[in-house]
């Protein structure tokens, strides 16, 4: 039963990638703030649908931080200040969202497959310290090196420039 469950599970991962390389956004597992996933149906493949107004959000994130200069913390103050609803409808912005939303490479326009691998654990962290060290699980994930993800087009909400100064910023 376990050979026939990794089985299956090593099939279930080379069909999504294969799937991936063909250009399918069905193998995303879910649209970013932003886009609404359409599903596919007899007439269309699967796509994302631009969300005009969490795209504005989107747009003047990323303006607020290559223009302007902002923090990530004082870009989620401001939103959290303005009250402007998340993808969840709560007003809480937190800065690890905002961080996320600036390396989001699908905002300009390369939605991407494979960004993450689960490897095993590397240290015992501090909430786990107090816990005497128990973890109920023993894997974490862990990012793939960028040359390895493989990308999908899907519409893009701010220009490739943009992305890059992001970066360029982040980095920084």
């Amino acid at each position: 039963a376990e050979y026939e469950r990794a089985q299956i599970a090593e099939r279930s991962r080379r069909g999504k990638r294969h799937r991936a390389q063909q250009g399918s956004i069905n193998v995303l597992s879910g649209a970013p703030y932003g886009y609404r996933y359409v599903k596919k149906c007899d007439a269309s493949a699967a796509l994302y649908e631009i969300l005009e107004s969490e795209a504005a959000v989107v747009q003047l994130v990323f303006e607020k931080y290559t223009r302007d200069g902002l923090s990530i913390n004082a870009i989620a103050r401001m939103l959290n200040e303005q009250a402007v609803p998340t993808r969840t409808g709560t007003t809480r912005w937190e800065r690890s969202t905002v961080w996320g939303m600036l390396r989001n490479p699908a905002y300009c326009g390369r939605a991407c497959f494979g960004k993450t691998e689960i490897r095993p654990r590397q240290r015992i962290t501090k909430p786990l310290r107090r816990r005497d060290g128990l973890c109920s699980r023993n894997s974490a994930n862990r990012e793939k090196p960028r040359q390895d993800w493989i990308e999908i087009p899907v519409p893009a909400l701010v220009s490739e420039e943009t992305f890059a100064l992001a970066q360029e910023q982040l980095v920084q």
